[in-house]
């Protein structure tokens, strides 16, 4: 049996308010995301433009008064949701121009029937306006933005407001090409429907992208030292699985340990804030002179781990050289004044097929004690 419209429209605006309050909870618990706002915004302005609705018999077409302000109602909801997602990639927002895709349709609508236009006409123009937000909303959802994560998520939107595009567009050529009538309970219920179904693929993907945009945030929390950026202990194995991933043994290459020398005495003499200021420096330069496949973390303290793909053992102390000389010639400002430091490195090879890459840890481990031993600031090659 057919759903009554009734019916439809009350589904229609309580699911849109559940939505609103699952949004609002999000937005007060993460207040400085707006994009959550403007997704709530775009459901709100959506269901109250459904309560509307519910008082218009569907035989007929509503007053003009009402016909602007649902216009301007849903209108509003198209493009709170292409700002939304605007907002959600870090994109520029347009304000004027957001204002007057909204303004637009219910000013639009009593202008054209003013100038003689047909209301199928009219109701077109309205349609080809709501299409072309539609189409935004979609393409932000697909483009892709240099340094940018690209979540599985927001395909759900790709799809979503790709379809809604698709039924603007079908319904402009229904109300263009044929003489089927505006306003009946059928047409209603139908175009009720499709927006019921699209409407939840929208929300939940909504819910969906801010959601693995936090589980994203909180691994990548976990794999970083909150000091220096670089990835941590955890973070390394993570990024250690990629580049071998597909590999049952170690590739070419090579691994570095770096121990800033004599680092607990400038702990103990210039303070902790200032011994952070030499971590975080450290970390810059080195990563400054590292190649951009080459792999930086922080291994503990101030001792610091780098993964050189590709280099064989010449290449490999070459760069340990250039690492060392690079700390030693250059101080390092502090509030105090300038601070010269150096480093000790130990070095060991990864061969392809060779020992697990903990055991040639170990081995660049016990080079760098050897290098410590004898006098420090030096490089030394474990075998």
């Amino acid at each position: 049996m057919a759903l009554d419209l009734n019916t439809l429209h009350f589904a229609s605006a309580a699911s849109r308010c559940a939505y609103v309050i699952v949004f609002l909870v999000m937005a007060l618990s993460q207040s400085r995301q707006a994009y959550l706002w403007h997704w709530m915004g775009a459901m709100g302005t959506s269901m109250a433009g459904s309560l509307i609705m519910m008082s218009v018999s569907p035989d007929t077409l509503p007053p003009v008064p009402i016909t602007m302000i649902t216009y301007w109602l849903y209108s509003a909801s198209l493009v709170l949701s292409w700002t939304g997602l605007r907002e959600f990639f870090g994109r520029r927002i347009n304000v004027g121009l957001s204002v007057a895709l909204i303004a637009l349709p219910g000013i639009l609508y009593p202008a054209l029937l003013g100038l003689g236009l047909s209301t199928r006409l009219s109701i077109a123009a309205i349609f080809a306006c709501c299409c072309v937000v539609a189409v935004l909303a979609t393409y932000e959802t697909v483009r892709v933005t240099a340094g940018a994560e690209r979540l599985w998520s927001q395909y759900i939107e790709s799809v979503a407001f790709g379809f809604y595009a698709l039924v603007f567009v079908l319904s402009i050529g229904i109300l263009i090409g044929t003489d089927l009538p505006i306003a009946s309970a059928e047409s209603a219920r139908s175009s009720m429907i499709m927006d019921q179904v699209t409407g939840v693929f929208v929300y939940l993907g909504y819910v969906a992208m801010a959601a693995e945009r936090a589980n994203r945030t909180l691994l990548r929390l976990a794999e970083t030292d909150p000091l220096t950026g670089l990835f941590n202990r955890r973070g390394l194995q993570t990024m250690l699985r990629r580049y071998f991933r597909g590999s049952d043994s170690l590739p070419m290459g090579g691994v570095l340990i770096l121990d800033i020398d004599h680092f607990k005495s400038i702990n103990d003499q210039y303070g902790h804030e200032c011994g952070d200021l030499v971590l975080n420096a450290f970390a810059a330069r080195t990563k400054a002179a590292l190649r951009s496949p080459d792999i930086l973390a922080r291994w503990g303290g101030e001792e610091f781990l780098v993964v050189l793909p590709g280099v064989n053992q010449r290449e490999l102390l070459e760069v340990a050289e250039r690492l060392r000389s690079n700390i030693a010639e250059r101080s390092f400002p502090l509030p105090t004044g300038a601070l010269t430091a150096t480093v000790s490195i130990g070095a060991a090879m990864m061969l392809q097929g060779g020992a697990r890459f903990e055991d040639v840890t170990k081995i660049a481990d016990a080079a760098l004690y050897d290098a410590k031993a004898q006098g420090r600031n030096c490089v030394r090659l474990g075998r």
